[in-house]
């Protein structure tokens, strides 16, 4: 049987790609009063002073919220640490995996990871981090595509981060449904 092409187009999902990025270290340093977690030095102070992974969950929160999209979205992820393990976790079924797992990431891998998001066309890309995620992020992605933080760090100055987990998801969805109007901030 041969179909139409109004039949072919309308089988076709057109779904928008969010990338999704996570620095699993961001906020740790503040978790035990140091300021912030940049550099190994610092975090392996954090780490000896009892400091715990802050970002993972609050990115597995974010997609908790965002799961009603998973059928409207591919979700691109930083393999591993930086997002595929949350995005696992919480369930989510069209996703794409971005780079290589490491047990160690670095701003490196958070640049590498953004490039090759930009390079699949992301719509939005969220990250879940501090204000060194978010100065990594927009050393690379600059102005040509819309990006929303996840606050997890401990210097959050940035216009670019939600207020939390939730309302980034929010925002989010609001954007893949509603086209909310872009501002530089």
């Amino acid at each position: 049987m041969k179909l139409s092409y109004r039949e072919d187009l309308a089988g076709l999902s057109i779904r928008k790609n969010v990338g999704l990025i996570v620095n699993p270290i961001a906020g740790m340093g503040g978790s035990v009063g140091l300021k912030g977690t940049d550099g190994k030095e610092i975090l392996e102070k954090a780490l000896l002073l009892g400091a715990k992974p802050i970002a993972p969950r609050r990115a597995e929160i974010f997609l908790s919220h965002l799961k009603p999209l998973d059928g409207e979205i591919n979700l691109l992820v930083g393999a591993g640490l930086v997002g595929e393990f949350e995005a696992k976790n919480i369930g989510f079924k069209n996703i794409s995996i971005i780079g290589q797992r490491k047990d160690e990431t670095t701003a490196r891998d958070t640049k590498l990871v953004t490039e090759i998001m930009i390079k699949e066309n992301v719509s939005l890309l969220v990250f879940c981090g501090g204000d060194g995620t978010a100065r990594d992020i927009m050393d690379v992605a600059g102005i040509r595509v819309p990006v929303l933080g996840i606050p997890s760090g401990v210097k959050m100055h940035s216009a670019v981060f939600a207020v939390n987990p939730e309302s980034a998801a929010q925002i989010t969805i609001r954007f893949i449904r509603e086209r909310l109007p872009l501002r530089e901030a």
